[in-house]
């Protein structure tokens, strides 16, 4: 899971800094870097990245969807076991590499007891379609899991991210710091603070146009557009992802840059 890494106004981070890319993976990703009032996270990108005016998006979807516990646990155990189905996988073929849902999310559901556990995902090992794939947990079990009867749901880290259109079904995770490859995927991204992002012609353009989503393309605009409603219809940014506020615009009160104040991670 990200960890906190300490960086000054102006300090380098060590092995590598928020405005290089590499070709190698140099931190855990989702590490967190706070300067001043800005926050990055370490990510990969599985794309070129050829515009550093739009924010990008959580590549991989679900990647368990509800899946049986294979092997009980017991209390106190951080690893739990889990059939793969044949849907399940970042290529839904029921294939899981090794590491490959690290740094992401998990819910056990009880069967016994209806609640359901939240955590965070350390490794994994690898597995086939109808094996068992086992999963470290980033915490200790509060309850014994139970064979057949509890089931997991999973995704793997959303900093693992891509840019374009997203088709408006990912969530938008930050902005690029630089144009990573797929060759040097390794890179920072913004996730708070003041950030200059490719604004629609309505954001920051008048008095209280300052509250800000993004489109489907990590493009800034605001919830409903200029209107809530376009030949009768709503427009598609009424219900988008909220990404934070305009900090300031040009000195006659119109849009300027703008800068945006990111409000995405904290």
């Amino acid at each position: 899971m990200g960890r906190t890494l300490g960086a000054a106004t102006g300090a380098t981070v060590l092995n590598q800094d928020i405005y290089e890319i590499s070709a190698t993976q140099k931190h855990r990703l989702g590490t967190r870097v706070m300067r001043g009032d800005c926050v990055y996270r370490y990510a990969k990108s599985i794309v070129t990245i050829t515009d550093l005016s739009t924010l990008v998006w959580n590549y991989y979807h679900q990647d368990i969807s509800y899946a049986a516990i294979a092997t009980a646990s017991p209390i106190g155990s951080n690893k739990i076991y889990v059939t793969s189905g044949a849907a399940d996988g970042i290529a839904n073929n029921g294939t899981f590499a090794a590491h490959s849902l690290e740094g992401g999310s998990l819910v056990i559901f009880d069967g016994g007891t209806t609640e359901c556990y939240n955590f965070g995902i350390i490794d994994n090992d690898a597995a086939v379609s109808g094996g068992t794939i086992t999963i470290t947990l980033d915490g200790e079990l509060p309850v014994a899991t139970t064979a057949a009867s509890d089931y997991v749901e999973a995704m793997g880290s959303p900093y693992i991210v891509s840019s374009g259109n997203s088709g408006g079904f990912r969530g938008f995770q930050g902005a690029p710091m630089r144009l990573a490859t797929t060759t040097y995927p390794y890179f920072w991204i913004k996730t708070w603070g003041p950030h200059w992002c490719s604004p629609q012609t309505n954001v920051g353009s008048a008095h209280d146009r300052n509250q800000v989503c993004v489109r489907h393309d990590g493009s800034i605009d605001l919830p409903g557009g200029a209107t809530l409603m376009k030949n009768g219809d709503p427009l598609y940014t009424e219900n988008a992802q909220l990404v934070g506020y305009v900090v300031t615009h040009a000195q006659d009160n119109t849009q300027g840059a703008p800068f945006i104040m990111l409000q995405i991670m904290p």
